[in-house]
């Protein structure tokens, strides 16, 4: 698993690195048939036949493959999501992923264990054929993105992000696979029932969003997954038979931080500070990385049971202090998300990022000051007598602005000069 995950977080970074702000990965359109195909032939190899394979090497290989078509698809369908201006919101994203776990672990659990492989192998292909039939409405207009300079407030706020995400992560799966299977009541069917109540909580919470209707429930609620982080390390530590609730707790959180990741940063791309690629590499990655992380580091205390006695205690002490040392600088990000998102720029700002598209998109100097007219309000025809030109040639620079930032409207470059900003 470590290896599989390790490649997958190496190829979403990679890939995006390799897209830049430009280049989109739906471009090329055979990855679409490619990636989940390989996908399906990998899965099926390693859940059926990796016993029998010659020598373990191959099997490595197999898994380092599966993590360039997984990461391929990830950020595919993250494209998608750009070009339909998904609501990136806990009550659409939320439910959608709840029903879709719980749907596919009951499935999978409730077949015989060579139909649950196949099923687990044909997972990648439904996704593929979905990916496929859902981009028939021809809708490939990505949202614009605002400058470089512009942009950069957004990228370090989702490096933090996504930080503090990977080391949360690295605490909640160590905390998983340090606890023995053996003395859960549930047995091997643990990690199912874990991950089932994880799409139960995704669930509840989407409800309780949509009968609340409060939009910035998004932000809210990562914070309080460290608290019930730092809950689950307090019952693994008081006694043996807390472990069953601390093992709950712990896989349920671990199996939100990938979504929660998707929108934050979601909304971020709908804004136009990153790409769908950076979007969804980060989200897709870090939670990824922190998984792979805490799993190898509870595995080699197995392999040294005598240390492991001496020393799981203090660690999980540590991890309960980094936890909360995280809540300070993640509840200032959510603040910064919510400005960058939310909060109108000032006059001053506006003229700033006038500056900054001119630069961006090569605007002539009449077309720059027709622009910070426009996003002072001014119309046509008094732009018109401002510059002491006539209305036809106002809006013919006004077409060519639009033209060069691929914009078609007047709302629409008002919403890009203003940050893209709204409540959400």
């Amino acid at each position: 698993m470590a290896r599989q995950l390790g490649s997958t977080v190496v190829f979403l970074l990679l890939i995006a690195l390799a897209l830049g702000r430009k280049q989109r990965l739906s471009n090329y359109r055979w990855l679409r048939i490619a990636a989940p195909t390989l996908m399906c032939v990998g899965t099926l190899a390693l859940t059926l036949w990796a016993v029998s394979l010659p020598t373990p090497l191959l099997a490595y290989a197999i898994a380092f493959l599966l993590g360039p078509a997984e990461a391929a698809l990830w950020i595919l369908w993250g494209e998608r999501y750009a070009c339909v201006k998904a609501n990136f919101s806990i009550r659409h994203i939320g439910t959608v992923f709840g029903i879709t776990m719980i749907v596919c672990m009951v499935i999978a659990w409730a077949l015989p264990a060579y139909a649950s492989s196949a099923f687990t192998s044909l997972l990648p292909l439904a996704s593929g054929a979905l990916l496929i039939v859902s981009q028939r409405d021809g809708q490939r207009r990505f949202p614009v993105l605002l400058p470089e300079q512009a942009s950069r407030s957004g990228l370090k706020n989702m490096a933090m992000v996504s930080t503090i995400t990977f080391l949360a992560s690295v605490a909640c799966y160590f905390l998983v696979a340090i606890i023995p299977w053996e003395v859960l009541p549930t047995g091997d069917t643990s990690f199912t029932i874990g991950t089932l109540c994880g799409g139960a909580i995704m669930l509840a919470i989407a409800g309780v969003c949509a009968l609340s209707k409060d939009r910035t429930n998004v932000f809210k609620l990562y914070p309080w997954l460290l608290v019930f982080e730092i809950v689950a390390f307090s019952l693994f530590l008081s006694d043996e038979a807390a472990f069953f609730p601390a093992f709950f707790v712990a896989l349920g959180i671990s199996a939100l931080f990938e979504i929660l990741l998707i929108m934050y940063f979601g909304i971020l791309t709908s804004k136009g500070y990153t790409t769908p690629a950076v979007a969804f590499s980060f989200s897709g990655s870090f939670a990824r990385a922190g998984i792979a992380v805490g799993n190898t580091l509870a595995v080699s205390y197995e392999h040294t049971p005598e240390l492991a006695a001496a020393i799981t205690p203090e660690t999980c002490l540590a991890f309960i202090c980094v936890l909360a040392a995280l809540l300070i600088p993640l509840v200032r990000q959510e603040y910064n998300i919510v400005a960058l998102t939310a909060t109108p720029p000032s006059k001053d700002e506006i003229g700033e990022i006038c500056a900054e598209v001119a630069e961006e998109f090569g605007l002539s100097a009449r077309e720059r000051e027709i622009l910070l007219l426009i996003a002072r309000g001014y119309t046509t025809n008094s732009m018109a007598s401002k510059l002491v030109i006539s209305p036809y040639t106002v809006n013919t620079h006004i077409r060519h602005i639009y033209d060069k930032m691929q914009i078609h409207k007047r709302s629409e470059l008002l919403n890009y000069l203003n940050m893209q900003r709204s409540d959400y």
